[in-house]
């Protein structure tokens, strides 16, 4: 099986022609040859150099501008959405410390689009500067595709948003909704598990197109199942993987997502918090929610790894189901009953025979005659 060659990052650029704002320009940039098929086995030393090659490239062609950075607009599209203030202030303190080292990359639209140093953009709005040194090219085709390959195997993405982004890459070349993908590759992954076949998944992930598509076909997978594992394989990854540690960000509580985004919380501790569930504690929805806010925020500020994280998760599970005090042992099994009272659906007492609701209705009848009786004790 013939591994598919690593494209170069400068393939990205190579079709921009410097636009007419480039009136310095002493040549234009060559046309893109062919569109990126994959990044493969590259990892980041090799995409900063290439990217490093690509701005001298620029700069030796005297394509480098001072744009003002209310002329720049972020690109909405791309897959890193999480810039987390620490980052930012760090960027901002090299900035002021050494000044602007390398370029940023910007797309021509209508208005000028970031591809590459949206971090770098930030920081120098955070520092009040009025411009930044910019190379400009044409919007690459295939935008997305290109960004979340770059994102994926350059930048330390975090879970995430490199669920969103894979998800929203499979949505654009497939047509299926972002609330089923991950249950279609889950159905499938499981599937191909109790098969014994995912080592043949494994094997595609380096092969070129044609036989990605051919050692699919020779799963058995269904057409929507054959088209998400042929974009999470022509991103390079491993579908298994993909299912197990990335998709369950999806499906994160709302608290532990922001956490993710803007405290720099890992996707193995937010795993690991969201068992602090509303089954597991026995409490309302509200109540784990505090529950859970309150240990991501040790888990946080005490840099906790991942095992202490689980450690402490059950700690506190197991501390919610024993009463600190008397008050809470007398009130809470009260608390308890009430809730599953509340879940008792209409449906459910629709299935239920005339007898057992009689007996029901009669049940209710007395405790609230006992519930009355102690009310008026107090």
């Amino acid at each position: 099986m013939a591994a598919r060659k690593a494209p170069d990052i400068t393939d990205y650029f190579s079709s921009a022609k410097q636009s007419q704002q480039l009136s310095a320009a002493e040549e234009e940039i060559q046309r893109l040859k062919a569109e990126i098929e994959q990044l493969r086995n590259s990892g980041e030393t090799e995409l900063e150099a290439q990217l490093a090659q690509l701005r001298n490239q620029l700069q030796s062609q005297s394509g480098i501008l001072s744009i003002p950075l209310d002329q720049i607009q972020p690109n909405l599209e791309q897959p890193r959405q999480t810039f987390l203030a620490e980052s930012i202030e760090s960027m901002s303190r090299s900035l002021e410390k050494d000044g602007q080292l390398q370029p940023i990359i910007l797309m021509q639209r209508e208005n000028l689009v970031l591809f590459d140093g949206e971090r770098r953009w930030r920081s120098a709005k955070a520092l009040g500067w009025q411009t930044l040194t910019a190379v400009v090219i044409p919007e690459p085709d295939a935008l997305h595709r290109k960004a979340l390959l770059t994102s994926l195997h350059r930048e330390d993405l975090n879970p995430l948003d490199k669920a969103e982004a894979i998800v929203r890459e499979i949505e654009t070349n497939t047509g299926l909704t972002g609330s089923d993908i991950p249950r279609i590759l889950s159905t499938a992954v499981r599937r191909l598990g109790a098969q014994k076949r995912m080592n043949a998944v494994v094997e595609l992930i380096t092969a070129t197109v044609e036989e990605q598509q051919q050692g699919l076909s020779a799963l058995a997978l269904d057409e929507k199942e054959r088209a998400v594992f042929g974009v999470i394989l022509d991103l390079q990854l491993n579908p298994a993987s993909v299912d197990a540690n990335i998709f369950p960000m999806l499906s994160l509580a709302d608290d532990l997502k922001s956490a993710i985004r803007e405290q720099g919380l890992k996707g193995v501790h937010a795993i690991a918090l969201s068992k602090l569930s509303v089954k597991n504690l026995g409490v309302s929805e509200e109540e784990a929610r505090e529950i859970r806010v309150k240990t991501t925020q040790q888990v946080i500020s005490d840099k906790l790894s991942a095992s202490q994280t689980r450690k402490l998760v059950g700690e506190v599970v197991v501390a919610q189901a024993q009463p600190d005090s008397t008050s809470t042992a007398k009130t809470k099994p009260v608390s308890v009953e009430a809730r599953r009272l509340q879940k008792l659906s209409i449906e459910s007492l629709q299935a239920a025979d005339p007898e057992q609701l009689v007996e029901f209705q009669e049940v209710l009848r007395q405790k609230l005659a006992e519930i009355e009786a102690v009310l008026g004790q107090k």
